[in-house]
Parts: structure tokens; C-alpha cells; sequence
């Protein structure tokens, strides 16, 4: 009603004569102010292949799953995990956020490095993946996580993220300036995060931090362009629960996160798939991503 009010004192000033085209401006203006979602729409070109073929059990309801293409590669669904530049990877402050899943070192679990498992469905739309609790200085150190601004796979904070951080994520803290400007302003995605909006219902989301590359390692495994052994996890925020669970090699606790799988090229970051040899262990799969640049490195 409100709206409908404001409206028709905006017809009647376009109305009166004399009045200049900056009237007009403020008639988009105010559409905009009472139609945000049209005006953030305009970040969003949709594409058939970023239909969603997975669902989450309880969470699709509340959350609608990014359908926009994030970027210009092959690759261009939220889920395919791509990113092109160190600023893609939003910096949030876990103090603020509160815990995240680390699920870079998912994949074939045991020996010798004993990272966690990630079993795919029967249908390989998803794959559920034991991940690690991370929080603020547990591991000792930790301070940030990182978030792919092309992955997030809530439209609505992709949209509002992308709207106030810019598309390549450099408007907002990221992984190119945490260091040089650390008080720049974090991303929506890290308010939602905290609010646990990002999936309702999900105790944490996944995301990434280095945190563990000195006890883990890292790596980067080219698994093929073509052939069977494209599917990967893409994990980067998809919803995770708690488990009684505790890892026995970091102490940490371990919680079991929904992850949507894509198939195409990526590159594996655990170092125990060198010992594996195999971009498509099933029933396992990695948890991966696509063309990472240089990984952040601030904890």
C-alpha cells in the first residue's frame, strides 16, 4: 500500500509540466527501492545448463539454488566451484562468522594422510562428504575463511554479494587484500553466514582456509577434460550438519556435508590423490574445483 501511495505521488511529479528527465531517473529509482530484486536480477543471465538436477533434503524449499551463470567458462554453474582470481575468494572473519566446514581434503578417506571420505549418491547428482569443523583459532591460528563469490549457491546472497562486492569479488575483502587493507568491508555472504541464512537449517556451510595445508599438504592434480573421471564435488557453501564424529589426525569435529557434484575438468588440491592416481574413485569423489589460482594463504 505504501508503495502503491509512493507511486502515484511519483506519476503525479512526471505529470506536471516543466519538469525535467531527472524525474524519470527517480521513478527508476524508486522502482528499484521497491522491486530490489529486479534491479539485482540484472547480475543474473540464466542458462539451461545451470539447472539445478540436485536437491537437498528439507533446505530446497528455503533456498533457491543459483541458476545464473557465473562465469564466461565452459564451467559456468555455481556448483562447477571455478574461480579465476584471487579476489573471487570473499574473506569473511570467523570471529564473526562463527564456525565453517573445511572440505578441501574430502575425497578416498584413510592412509597415509587420513582425510575424511566423500561417497557418492546413487544417482551422482550429490555426494555426501565428511568435512571439518573449522572456528576461530581451532586449529590454533585460524582467523578467515574464504568464500568463491562464483560459487555461492543461494541466488538471493549471490545476487546481493555480487551487487555490493562487484562480480570478481575485489569491492569487498578477498584474498588479494586481506592483507594490504583488512578493514575493508566483508561481503553479504559472511553476514548470511553468521545469520545462517545462507541455507536454513544447515548448522554450518563449507567453505575454504588454509589452515590445514601444513599438516595436510597441497597440491594441484589436473583430472581430465574429457572421459569418465570428470565428477567432482563443489562444495564451496552447500549445507552441512553435525556429527558425534571427531577426527582422530586433527583433532577436529567432523561434520557431513551435502555437496552438488559437476562433471567437467578440475584440479584436486589433496595431495593424497597422488597416491590414489585416480580423478574418479568411486564410490568416493573429490572434492575439487576449477582453475584456482593462487590460493589464499592468510589463515
Amino acid at each position: 500500500m505504501e508503495g502503491t501511495r509512493m507511486m502515484a505521488h511519483v506519476s503525479g511529479w512526471l505529470g506536471r509540466p516543466g519538469k525535467g528527465t531527472w524525474h524519470f531517473a527517480l521513478l527508476l529509482l524508486c522502482l528499484c527501492l521497491f522491486n530490489p530484486g529486479a534491479a539485482m536480477s540484472q547480475s543474473c543471465v540464466t542458462t539451461p545448463a545451470c539447472k539445478p538436477q540436485f536437491k537437498y533434503e528439507g533446505l530446497n524449499g528455503l533456498v533457491t539454488i543459483n541458476n545464473c551463470k557465473t562465469t564466461q567458462t565452459s564451467s559456468a554453474c555455481a556448483w562447477a566451484n571455478v574461480t579465476l582470481q584471487a579476489s573471487n575468494f570473499l574473506a569473511c572473519r570467523l570471529e564473526d562468522t562463527g564456525p565453517i566446514a573445511l572440505c578441501y581434503y574430502s575425497g578416498v578417506p584413510g592412509s597415509p594422510s587420513g582425510t575424511p571420505g566423500c561417497v557418492l549418491s546413487a544417482d551422482k547428482k550429490t555426494a555426501t562428504c565428511d568435512c571439518y569443523k573449522v572456528s576461530k583459532d581451532n586449529p590454533v591460528g585460524a582467523t578467515y575463511s574464504y568464500v568463491d563469490i562464483n560459487a555461492i549457491l543461494n541466488k538471493a546472497v549471490y545476487l546481493q554479494t555480487v551487487k555490493v562486492c562487484g562480480k570478481d569479488g575485489s569491492k569487498c575483502l578477498n584474498g588479494a587484500n586481506v592483507v594490504t587493507n583488512p578493514n575493508t568491508r566483508q561481503a553479504p555472504v559472511c553476514n548470511a553466514i553468521r545469520k545462517k541464512t545462507l541455507f536454513p537449517g544447515a548448522d554450518v556451510v563449507s567453505d575454504y582456509t588454509p589452515i590445514l595445508i601444513p599438516q595436510k599438504g597441497d597440491t594441484i592434480y589436473q583430472c581430465p577434460t574429457s572421459g569418465a573421471g570428470n565428477i567432482y564435488a563443489g562444495c564451496m557453501t552447500a549445507p552441512c550438519h553435525a556429527t558425534d564424529r571427531t577426527d582422530p589426525s586433527t583433532g577436529l569435529p567432523l561434520v557431513s556435508c551435502e555437496c552438488p557434484t559437476f562433471d567437467g575438468p578440475n584440479q584436486v588440491g589433496n595431495p593424497l590423490i597422488n597416491d590414489v592416481n585416480n580423478c574418479s574413485p568411486d564410490p568416493y569423489v573429490w572434492s575439487s574445483a576449477y582453475k584456482p589460482p593462487t590460493m589464499p594463504t592468510t589463515p
